[in-house]
């Protein structure tokens, strides 16, 4: 038991955990929209959009995973402080559907390169869709977040006031 207690044991300072931890977030961002592109790639670009659902699980398992364990600690980014408003949502939500009917087009001038009104309405909807998934969801994460981080400022205002005494 003393091995299996040793092999786990922490071995670094605080600077060098740090480092660790930068190396860790750098790479799995580049892991998560590296995936990104590639299913965007082979789904659309090679028309193997069938053969993607692998990377798709993995891609919105690890997607769920960062947006439980954001909203669980309170925090969203390193940008800010506290977690966004309504704007931010907004105008994210916005990116990510024109992002999304930038994929619809490219998905549906693949598919049926000359029936132009088919392609549009793929546009709109891929767009629309995509604007209010994401909003939706960032919402709710914003709120929960929200909220988990007042939960949190209390807890440690009650904690230093017991120190305190």
């Amino acid at each position: 038991m003393n091995r299996l207690k040793d092999l786990f044991a922490k071995k670094v300072d605080e600077r060098q955990e740090m480092d660790l931890l930068r190396v860790e977030h750098n790479s799995f961002y580049l892991m998560y929209f590296l995936l990104l592109i590639e299913m965007v790639i082979q789904g659309i670009i090679l028309d193997g959009g069938d053969k993607i659902f692998g990377e798709w699980i993995v891609f919105m398992i690890v997607s769920a995973f960062a947006l439980v364990g954001w909203m669980r600690k309170g925090v969203w980014n390193y940008q800010h402080r506290k977690v966004p408003g309504i704007k931010s949502h907004l105008l994210g939500s916005l990116a990510a559907g024109v992002v999304g009917g930038i994929l619809g087009f490219c998905g549906g001038l693949k598919r049926s390169p000359g029936n132009i009104p088919a392609i549009m309405m793929l546009v709109a909807c891929t767009a629309a869709g995509t604007f209010a998934a994401t909003f939706v969801i960032s919402l709710i994460g914003g709120v929960i977040a929200r909220k988990r981080e007042k939960k949190l400022e209390m807890e440690a205002i009650k904690d230093d006031e017991e120190d305190d005494e």
